[in-house]
């Protein structure tokens, strides 16, 4: 297990950041400048969310059905009336309200509203009823009505799919709206006097025959006045008073006894009845009891069991026993006494109260119809008077019906459609488009497995951090070329890059790092320019380095340093075909390089076996550093042998492409005991990128100092 890695309890692991060997402390402030870079790093999915939910409602904006929407206003007025009512006295003016206002409005949206206007404009000339319930349901769906604030003024607005057309039926339904409560009214009023005339004559002949039988029964029963017999009603309150409380007291005493009874049949000895606890003679007992109990209890201790004093306070302990059992006898005795009484009493009262009932009934038997009589006769003189008052009211009135509304204004013909609404839908799309770019920003973000930093080598892959080598492009743009940039700034940032990558092998290995490995896990993350550049520098500074060309598929740094045909190969010199002369080879040169050559054979052997061994044996008597360009890791198994011939392996990843589970994979296959890797190198790292990352990098703050490599 790494180092770096922390037992959690329970078995988890995890792996703190560290800096410098150091943990890194958690901080409590408020940081903002994750999140100011995230938005930096996703800014184009965003802004292309953005410019696409735009695009489309630019579009529908365009493209879309135009709707135009055409307005009138009509003002609600008090409804007044010659009316009126039962007193004689004249109806007050409907009185305005917000509810009066609600009802208006659904009026004019109701189905008998449309059936008006589409019969005035002519629209269902023609058609069948089917036809004509359809054209009524999409009037009834276009046309609105709303209050204007708390006025009683009222804004029809009609949607359709011309302004004309729009115009003409705002304007027809205030029309009609203004002339619908005027029709109403005196529909409403002819009807109901109508309605009046005739009921009228059934009331008066109604009221006479009322009359005339409460004054035939008063003498045929000689009733001269309507006074009751409250005495017996009396009687009757305090006979109903007294059967209540006696069944109450009824109802406790067979309770009590009910209590001790089943206390009795459940084993109980009695003592635990309520009235035999609350009885004095009962409590006296017990004290004895328990006195000579305690006599009962010494004695026992001291004197055998035929002793006479024991015998005798023993009897004793069984006649105080039994005068206690005798006395619980008799308040069970009492209480079905006291049961017995409370029942008596109890069906005395009833029968008492039942005899008052009748007599009641008797007394009272003529003034039940009387009764009967006098409320039906003064409920037909009511309602004969009130329909009375009622058909005066209605034939003064006649012809006084007035409209309780007027036009303040009528629609004109819209000039630009309401929908679709272009600066809405553009608005809309912004939000819309802004919230969508987040949402999948941040899914992006949590998909992303690439590596960005030295924080994430040694969190997501555990690994030791050694450099970042900064895409040529983003510090030398003019430069097209790494190793003539390495060649012809040896100051500047990218040629210090990996001077720093060194000096980590250097301080992993503490100096003993000769062979250089140089691999990758996946093809095309820049190995072979990194092997390149690597050996340049290390030459520049006086080392003796030689750089071997290790991968048979590709031939990089062949290609790369675009080497001569003539010159030795790697394979031929393995092979025996043209012996490594190193005298030839070094001679005055700082800087060699060992390529190889095309061939259609791959003779991976020569690289795994023994002669690969004894060349870089015979190498390191001669060179400080062997650099090694090897195959990737996962689609090469030889890479993992030779990269057990190395003194120090770097795994190199593309900055922000390669994938941690990449890494992971690769270095799964370079087990710690045969492969000496100290650490994975970030290459080409956008430095203008940079500082959208992690804090903790260097080449965070490349801004800062970049006038040092100037």
């Amino acid at each position: 297990m790494s180092s770096r890695q922390l037992i959690l309890p329970g078995g988890s692991s995890a792996t703190p950041a560290l800096m410098g060997g150091r943990a890194l402390a958690p901080s409590d402030r408020l940081d903002l400048s994750e999140s100011l870079g995230f938005f930096r790093r996703r800014y184009k999915t965003i802004l292309a969310c953005v410019l696409l939910c735009l695009a489309l409602a630019a579009a529908y904006s365009m493209l879309a059905p135009k709707t135009y929407n055409a307005r009138s206003t009509v003002m609600l007025t008090p409804q007044t009336s010659l009316l009126v009512d039962g007193s004689g006295a004249q109806a007050q003016p409907t009185m305005m309200s917000g509810e009066l206002v609600d009802t208006q409005i659904e009026i004019i949206g109701s189905r008998d509203m449309s059936e008006k206007v589409a019969r005035s404009l002519g629209l269902d000339a023609g058609m069948a009823s089917e036809e004509k319930r359809e054209l009524i349901d999409r009037l009834r769906e276009n046309v609105a009505a709303e209050r204007t604030g708390e006025s009683y003024a009222i804004t029809i607005s009609v949607d359709a799919g011309d302004p004309q057309q729009a115009a003409m039926l705002a304007n027809e339904y205030a029309r009609q709206f203004t002339g619908w409560e005027e029709m109403s009214v005196r529909d409403r009023h002819d009807q109901e006097r109508e309605d009046v005339r005739q009921r009228l004559a059934e009331l008066r002949e109604q009221a006479q025959a009322d009359t005339q039988a409460l004054q035939q029964y008063r003498i045929a029963n000689n009733l001269l006045t309507t006074t009751g017999t409250s005495l017996t009603e009396q009687e009757i309150s305090n006979y109903n008073f007294e059967v209540t409380k006696a069944r109450a007291e009824a109802a406790e005493d067979q309770a009590r006894l009910n209590t001790a009874l089943g206390q009795l049949r459940s084993g109980s000895a009695g003592d635990d009845v309520g009235e035999a606890l609350e009885s004095s003679v009962v409590a006296s007992l017990r004290t004895q009891e328990a006195e000579v109990a305690r006599q009962v209890a010494n004695m026992s201790g001291r004197y055998g069991a035929n002793h006479p004093e024991l015998r005798r306070a023993q009897n004793e302990l069984t006649q105080i026993r039994s005068q206690i059992q005798a006395e619980i006898g008799r308040v069970i005795s009492n209480l079905r006494a006291k049961q017995a009484v409370s029942s008596q009493r109890l069906a005395s009262l009833n029968s008492s109260l039942s005899s008052a009932r009748g007599k009641l009934s008797e007394n009272n038997a003529a003034m039940v119809g009387l009764s009967e009589l006098e409320r039906s006769a003064v409920a037909s003189q009511e309602i004969y008077e009130t329909y009375l008052n009622r058909f005066k009211a209605l034939v003064a009135a006649e012809g006084t019906e007035k409209p309780n509304a007027q036009i303040l204004t009528f629609a004109q013909a819209p000039l630009s459609p309401r929908s679709p609404d272009l600066q809405l839908n553009l608005a809309l799309a912004l939000v819309i488009g802004l919230g969508l770019g987040i949402i999948v920003a941040y899914a992006r973000e949590a998909l992303f497995q690439g590596i960005n930093s030295a924080h994430d080598v040694e969190t997501k892959l555990n690994e030791n951090f050694l450099a970042s080598i900064p895409l040529l492009q983003s510090v030398d743009p003019g430069n097209p070329h790494a190793v003539a940039a390495v060649r012809d700034d040896p100051k500047s940032i990218f040629t210090e890059s990996f001077r720093a990558l060194h000096t980590s092998i250097s301080q992993a290995t503490r100096g003993k790092s000769q062979v250089i490995a140089i691999t990758s896990a996946l093809p095309g993350e820049g190995k072979t320019i990194t092997a390149c550049c690597l050996a340049h520098v290390l030459a520049t500074s006086g080392r003796r380095t030689v750089l071997i060309d290790c991968d048979l598929r590709r031939r990089g740094i062949s290609r790369l340093l675009d080497l001569r045909a003539e010159q030795k190969g790697l394979i031929e010199i393995l092979s025996g075909e043209s012996p490594l002369d190193v005298e030839q080879l070094v001679g005055d040169r700082v800087f060699c390089v060992i390529p190889l050559k095309g061939s259609d054979d791959e003779p991976e052997q020569l690289l795994t076996g023994d002669a690969f061994v004894r060349l870089l044996d015979t190498l390191r008597e001669h060179f400080d550093n062997i650099i090694l360009d090897l195959p990737p890791v996962l689609p090469m198994a030889s890479t993992r042998v030779l990269a057990s011939r190395a003194d120090a392996v770097v795994l190199t990843a593309q900055w922000h492409k390669t994938s941690s589970f990449a890494i992971k994979a690769a270095r799964k296959r370079l087990p710690d005991d045969q492969v000496n890797v100290v650490g994975v190198a970030l290459n080409q790292v956008d430095l203008r990128k940079k500082n959208f990352f992690d804090r903790t990098d260097s080449t965070y703050y490349y801004r800062q100092y970049e006038e040092y490599y100037s």
